[in-house]
This record gives structure tokens, C-alpha cells and sequence, in this order.
């Protein structure tokens, strides 16, 4: 029988001592938690939750690491990050676009080259689904004198130029974290890895005035329906993508929710209902 795993991190704020500042953000305990719900719901057997100080680079590549030791073919892995994004400066040349899109995890940036390592990992024809409310540009509105912080909108990046000075400041580190990940380069990934994402490399996700939720996260929530949603992953993307556009285009702001699937291709992990373990 298929068994679940699923992974949930949430950075409401980050570690001023690497980053300069805290980063706060108010909403990304709850996706976390929100998301741990939906995989229980759905009868996973592991639910790990990495909130904030737990959310270190170390914890949450052992996690992956870990759950790829445990998951055979045809089980899922089902990870979620909120938190902010953003990208760094691409030194070795495998980046189309000359940067490296990251999460900003607790105490440091957690590369996309890494993700690939990790996934590389898994067994062949594990289905593993990403969820990840995070983005890699955009600004951030500032509170204005006298305004309520919780009736902020928010950006969910870090700044580029930010970004590239603390690369700068610990660039020894991350080139040796890029060398490591580049011995992953040339395996396979036997893996089926889907990955919704908040917004398109170049845009930003946002939370809006008094939302308890980011909006991706609310708007999968609400779609999601406590488990009535009835269709396959590409449909319940679709639905969200479309929700959230409107909901954007009515604040005046700009927020395409995409839809990426790497590895093995898998005609079950196509045509299934979003995040069931069942094959």
C-alpha cells in the first residue's frame, strides 16, 4: 500500500544575524499549519512541521534527505514553503537567466540547484508534490505613520540587492554549496516532481490587508474545500491560478501562480486528485 510523507516549513521571520533584518511576515505560521492539515486529512503518515527557528538550511535538507530513505514507488512526498524568495547571483553558469532562485530559510539561503540534488535522491516513480508560497522579486509596501501593520500589503520577497550582499558576504559558503549540488547534475531524477508555485520567477507573491493567509494559500484553501474538490492537479491549478489573478488584478497588483513538473513522467501522478496518496 502507498504511504505519505509530507514536509511543512513556515518563516515568519528569519535570522537578522545572516540576513540584516527579520523579514517578518505575518502568515506564514499559518499556511504551515493549514498545509500539515490538508496531508493529515489525507492520511499521511508523517507530518513534519518546521516553523520559523526550526526551519534551518541543515533541518530541512535532512528532511527531504530523510523522507527519500523511507519512500518507495509509488508513495508521495508532499512538501509546502511559505516564507520569503528571492535570487542570487549564478557564478557557475547553469542558470539560463544568470541567477539562483532560493528560499530564504531561517539561517540562509536553501538553493534551487539543492532541491534538485535532493530530489534526485528518491526512488523511481515516488510522486513527490511542492507547494510553495514564495516568490523571487517584486517590492515590499512599506507601513506608512499611524497605519495598522496587520492592514499591510505584503510582498513575500527579499530584496535582489539585499539578496546579493549577503551572497557576496558569504560567498566561500554558497559556491561550496553549489559544487556539492552540482554532483547531483548528471544523475537522474526518477522522481515525479510537480511544483505549483506562488508567481512567475520575475513577479512577487503577496498577502493582502487582514488576510490570515498568504494569497496562494488562502485561494488553495478555499478551492481545496476541505477535500470536495474534485478533479486532478492541473484542474485544481487552474482554478487557483484564475482566483488568484482576479483577486490581484483587483488590488492592483501583479501575481501569476505557475505550474512546473519535472522528472519521470507519470500518468497516474497526472491524472490523480491533488495530494492523495493512492495510486
Amino acid at each position: 500500500m502507498a504511504k505519505g510523507i509530507s514536509i511543512h516549513i513556515g518563516l515568519e521571520y528569519i535570522d537578522p544575524e545572516h540576513y540584516g533584518s527579520d523579514g517578518a511576515l505575518r502568515t506564514c505560521g499559518k499556511d504551515c499549519l493549514d498545509m500539515k492539515a490538508l496531508a493529515e486529512s489525507q492520511n499521511y503518515e508523517e507530518s513534519i512541521v518546521l516553523l520559523n527557528e526550526e526551519g534551518t538550511r541543515e533541518a530541512v535538507s535532512t528532511a527531504i534527505a530523510m523522507a527519500a530513505t523511507k519512500l518507495e514507488a509509488g508513495d508521495i512526498l508532499f512538501v509546502s514553503y511559505s516564507g520569503h524568495g528571492t535570487s542570487i547571483p549564478d557564478e557557475t553558469g547553469d542558470e539560463a537567466d544568470g541567477k539562483d532562485e532560493t528560499w530564504c530559510l531561517f539561517d540562509g539561503f536553501l538553493l534551487d540547484d539543492e532541491l534538485h540534488a535532493l530530489w534526485t535522491q528518491f526512488a523511481e516513480d515516488v510522486r513527490i508534490m511542492v507547494v510553495s508560497d514564495s516568490c523571487h522579486s517584486g517590492t515590499v509596501i512599506k507601513v506608512g505613520p499611524g497605519q495598522d501593520p496587520e492592514g499591510m500589503l505584503l510582498s513575500k520577497h527579499f530584496p535582489e540587492e539585499e539578496a546579493e550582499k549577503i551572497y557576496i558576504e558569504h560567498k566561500s559558503m554558497y559556491l561550496k554549496i553549489k559544487q556539492e549540488a552540482a554532483e547531483s547534475t548528471d544523475k537522474e531524477l526518477k522522481a515525479s516532481v510537480k511544483l505549483i508555485a506562488g508567481c512567475q520567477d520575475v513577479e512577487s507573491s503577496y498577502v493582502l490587508p487582514y488576510d490570515e493567509n498568504s494569497l496562494l494559500t488562502k485561494e488553495l484553501n478555499r478551492i481545496w474545500d476541505a477535500g470536495q474538490f474534485v478533479g486532478t492537479t492541473d484542474e485544481f491549478f487552474q482554478q487557483i491560478k484564475k482566483a488568484v489573478e482576479g483577486i490581484a488584478y483587483e488590488n492592483r497588483i501583479y501575481q501569476m501562480p505557475n505550474l512546473y513538473t519535472v522528472g519521470k513522467k507519470n500518468e497516474k501522478f497526472n491524472t490523480q486528485k491533488p495530494f492523495g496518496i493512492y495510486e
